[in-house]
């Protein structure tokens, strides 16, 4: 049986945009995106809204962002298309589309925490591996990842009981469904997982620059 693939798309973004290409691009959006990218009150939060829909964009060129409705859970989908889901952390943004079915993406950027604020969102067996084990940021945001892709993926949102959901396996059952998981290795530095609801996948990553995003609307 052939795979499904799953095509990962990211970009960085470091320093501010230009004024000029952060206009530019924000002029592309409809207007209601436009308006909740302004609300945001850091330039990291409002350049990753902005840059998502791009990245969006460039992986279905054949569809439009005006289309975009959501589920209940404000899962975003475009009737029609193949099924997304898109992250952001630190200073990169990620988005997931799947050749077939449901996808989750997720994506990290590891700090030191205190973990003991969230031992209640763990099973016990994730609990004891992130406290034993010395790299314990890592593996708290190994499992915190894949927690987040299987929820999104399922499109349940993600308040739900993350006690519940154990992702030690790369094959999880979840609201009677089996998603597989898997580690995208874009960055070090960075931690992603996505999750897919087909039993046989393969990732494809592909780096898009700024100038590629701009260029779509010349």
């Amino acid at each position: 049986m052939p795979k499904t693939l799953i095509s990962v798309y990211y970009s960085c973004y470091d320093t501010p945009l230009p004024a000029d290409t952060f206009n530019r691009l924000m002029a592309a959006l409809p207007e209601g995106m436009r308006a909740s990218i302004h609300r945001f009150k850091r330039w990291e939060d409002a350049h990753a809204g902005l840059l998502g829909k791009h990245l969006l964009q460039y992986a279905l060129p054949g569809y439009s962002l005006a289309d975009i409705a959501y589920t209940v859970h404000r899962r975003p989908f475009i009737k029609g298309a193949p099924d997304f889901n898109i992250s952001h952390a630190g200073n990169m943004v990620v988005c997931a589309v799947a050749g077939k079915g449901d996808v989750g993406i997720d994506i990290e950027k590891p700090t030191l925490l205190s973990v003991e604020d969230f031992h209640q969102q763990f099973t016990p067996e994730e609990w004891d591996a992130i406290r034993i084990d010395p790299a314990s940021p890592e593996i708290f945001y190994r499992y915190w990842t894949r927690k987040e892709a299987v929820l999104k993926a399922a499109g349940t949102g993600l308040n739900e009981a993350l006690h519940l959901l154990n992702v030690m396996n790369n094959s999880v059952f979840y609201h009677q469904h089996t998603w597989q998981l898997s580690a995208v290795p874009i960055m070090p530095g960075y931690v992603c997982h996505v999750a897919s609801g087909e039993t046989e996948i393969a990732i494809n990553t592909h780096a898009v620059s700024m100038q590629e995003l701009v260029s779509m609307y010349r």
